[in-house]
């Protein structure tokens, strides 16, 4: 009977997980309701809000683009557009890993007293993230008019390059936001990681400059989640190789943190 029991466990187990997801896809104005919330409450008595962030990365790119662009001895014309797409993209994917980080910790009073689906934490971090994304998407129209850019049917491919990067958001948000709960130093290493990785990764520089180490950038995760956005944009649609190695990377991801969730899932609420 011990035996029996035993083989069953593990498949309610994964049951309860799979219902979680699933029910917490389903609860969508649930999250999409409480991420426009953080938002506003984050931006309280502002009067411009999340746009703050908008015209941050105006300025950086302002400052940082002439600089780097005669620094690297490449155009203006040319840096700028990359320049600028990189650090925007990468303000979505740096936003998703800490906010998906602390989405337990940061929903402790949600978890503690509500019963709703953990999916529901992670995908509201998800939400505000996107769209504070779209919000920083108006940085790239000054350059664009000033540039004389002009938008091309390509640049339609980087919306399953966003999409990919929310793909593989899901997966990593449950593993660190389980870990960062249990052990609260995490987050804070976690954001000095994400920092590190800002300057490791091709953003204000190219990967052609590694000349024969390129290959750094190449399996840099960071960059080829990137490159799914900034390319099609930039540089013209990535190759297959891109996306095969995106498809890797979600593979590996999902393979780590799903049997991780399943296992500590039913003590996220004491952990909180």
């Amino acid at each position: 009977m011990s035996d029996d029991r035993s083989a069953i466990k593990p498949v309610s187990q994964w049951r309860m997980a799979i219902d979680d997801l699933v029910e917490g896809l389903k609860a969508h104005r649930v999250w999409m309701m409480l991420a426009k919330m953080d938002i506003r409450q984050r931006y309280r008595r502002s009067v411009i809000g999340p746009f703050w962030i908008t015209i941050t990365m105006v300025i950086w790119i302002l400052a940082i683009g002439p600089l780097y662009s005669h620094l690297l001895g490449i155009g203006s014309e040319e840096f700028i557009p990359y320049l600028a797409m990189g650090i925007i993209t990468w303000g979505l994917i740096s936003g998703v890993l800490l906010d998906g980080a602390g989405a337990f910790v940061s929903a402790e009073n949600l978890v503690r007293s509500v019963k709703l689906p953990y999916t529901v934490h992670i995908l509201r971090a998800l939400q505000r993230n996107l769209i504070i994304f779209l919000h920083n998407l108006l940085a790239f129209v000054p350059f664009m008019l000033f540039l004389g850019v002009r938008p091309e049917w390509s640049w339609l491919m980087a919306i399953p390059g966003v999409v990919l990067i929310l793909l593989a958001a899901i997966p990593t948000a449950f593993l660190l936001g389980t870990l960062s709960a249990r052990y609260r130093d995490l987050q804070q290493m976690i954001a000095s990681i994400v920092q590190l990785a800002f300057f490791i990764t091709p953003i204000f520089w190219k990967a052609e400059l590694l000349r024969d180490r390129m290959y750094l950038a190449d399996y840099n995760p960071f960059q080829i989640l990137l490159e799914g956005v900034r390319g099609p944009i930039v540089s013209g649609v990535p190759g297959a190789i891109v996306y095969f190695k995106i498809a890797v990377l979600l593979g590996l991801l999902y393979l780590i943190a799903a049997p991780f969730f399943v296992r500590y899932r039913r003590r996220l609420a004491f952990w909180v």
